[in-house]
């Protein structure tokens, strides 16, 4: 059987994106967004977006399990940087076969007042079925838990999208709400104020103007 334009097209950005450190790659399709805040969405970004690519790479479990260290803000600030080399890199091939790209931030800048950025990578990645929501309202892999990075590209080129997971792979086992410093956790949703003020105080602590913790991250049994 003849494979398709897109599906070739898409088979060609994965394997660049893997080619370029990427761990992870999913695709979500841009009107698969419906439920995302306006404003969030992938054709707030660009309008006639179709597609997005999502990207993951593992955190080193040696720094996660030193969480919350200066070694663990590192780890994350690195793997951020890296991702944003990669995907403006796969930004520019999409140009480059005649489609239009934004690479979106993998963290900062974003929204500070929200302390949201321009599109939810996690939920992004929910939909590109790369994994699933967990209790920590983190994105859960099935192999590395929620210790990846992530970020996204939005596109104009029509990808062969990913369904999502079928399965869950958080089981409420609740580690990370009973381990959470300030019980930010405990409503099911993040309180991101008893959050946010955690970290600063943390990052005050390591001698650092960064918000760092990580504890959520590093006691989740998902991918160990």
């Amino acid at each position: 059987m003849k494979m398709s334009e897109n599906s070739e097209l898409t088979i060609r950005v994965k394997r660049l994106a893997q080619d370029l450190g990427a761990k992870i790659v999913g695709v979500a399709k841009a009107d698969s967004f419906k439920e995302a805040p306006e404003g969030q969405r992938p054709k707030d970004i660009l309008k006639d977006a179709k597609s997005v690519v999502v990207l993951a790479i593992p955190l080193l479990k040696g720094a996660v399990r030193s969480a919350p260290s200066r070694e663990y803000l590192l780890n994350y600030s690195v793997l951020n940087q890296e991702l944003n080399t990669i995907s403006t890199k796969v930004a520019r091939f999409l140009e480059s076969e005649g489609y239009e790209a934004v690479a979106i931030p993998a963290s900062s800048p974003y929204n500070t007042k929200e302390n949201r950025g321009d599109l939810s990578h996690r939920h992004a990645a929910v939909l590109a079925g790369i994994g699933c929501l967990g209790r920590n309202n983190l994105l859960i892999t099935k192999d590395y838990g929620p210790r990846v990075r992530l970020t996204s590209i939005v596109t104009n080129a029509p990808l062969t999208g990913d369904p999502p997971i079928p399965e869950n792979f958080c089981k409420e086992c609740d580690l990370c709400v009973k381990n959470c410093p300030v019980n930010a956790l405990e409503t099911g949703l993040t309180d991101k104020k008893k959050c946010i003020s955690h970290m600063k105080k943390v990052g005050k602590k390591l001698d650092t103007s960064e918000l760092i913790c990580g504890v959520c991250v590093k006691v989740c049994a998902i991918g160990k």
